[in-house]
């Protein structure tokens, strides 16, 4: 009778927390992403609960530079935990920058998955603050089916289009549509920029060394048309080569 007693208390007291994680409040995911990104994403005002819930998503960066991506959606299965990862879907609403990603999280592993993201060129001077000398105009989309980062190692692959490309310092509008292709190959990511159309035609390669950090890319910008109007804006890009071709290049350190 005493064991009986003992294993209903012991189930009754198991689903009692149970109970409890599942009504954990929406607060707790707010606070967990703010914690984990050192106050980089913040939601509020918030409704719903940890695993399923809504928000304003504001990306601070630089920290004290907001970025408002609207009202953004959010589950989390608590079923993964149970095999010790977190599955997280993330979605926001606003139609010039948007997310949409599946994020899986492991010990020392992060894998996105259907990752679509857009938001404004601007947004690129602000992550790069070398890029602000062009003043960039348009939108940048970012794409993966894939993407593994674990213990400074990436694999899969990644896309990032410039998309009705522009600059202060030309009339011409767009400047064309261009691509950068990502690579991941364990230490090192490769990366490969092309032009899809455009006045302006953009090309280059270089790689990412995940273990310094250390972002070394080299290419070269040639006016296909409008020669004249362009002319400003190629000689802000780098070193004349002749033929109307001139070289550009970069390097950065990006964290891991």
């Amino acid at each position: 009778m005493k064991k009986r007693l003992l294993l209903y208390v012991v189930f009754g007291l198991v689903f009692y927390l149970l109970f409890l994680v599942v009504q954990l409040p929406a607060s707790w995911f707010a606070w967990g992403l703010n914690y984990y990104s050192h106050g980089t994403i913040q939601l509020d005002p918030l409704s719903g609960s940890l695993w399923r819930g809504k928000g304003r998503l504001v990306i601070y960066y630089p920290q004290t530079l907001p970025h408002d991506f609207g009202q953004t959606e959010w589950s989390l299965s608590p079923f993964w935990l149970l095999t010790g990862r977190i599955q997280l879907e993330l979605q926001t609403n606003l139609p010039d920058r948007q997310i949409k990603v599946t994020l899986g999280v492991s010990r020392g592993r992060f894998a996105f998955k259907d990752t679509d993201a857009v938001f404004p060129a601007t947004f690129v001077s602000q992550l790069y603050p070398p890029a602000a000398l062009i003043s960039p105009q348009g939108q940048v989309r970012l794409r993966t089916s894939n993407l593994v980062f674990s213990e400074q190692n990436l694999e899969g692959d990644a896309t990032i289009e410039w998309r009705d490309a522009g600059s202060r310092f030309s009339n011409v509008r767009p400047l064309g549509d261009y691509r950068l292709d990502i690579t991941g190959a364990g230490k090192t990511a490769n990366l490969k920029l092309a032009t899809l159309r455009g006045d302006l035609e953009l090309t280059g390669q270089g790689q990412w060394q995940l273990t310094s950090g250390q972002l070394q890319f080299t290419g070269s910008a040639v006016a296909q048309k409008r020669e004249k109007e362009l002319e400003s804006l190629m000689q802000l890009l780098g070193n004349d080569l002749g033929s109307g071709r001139r070289s550009f290049s970069l390097t950065y350190h990006l964290p891991f």
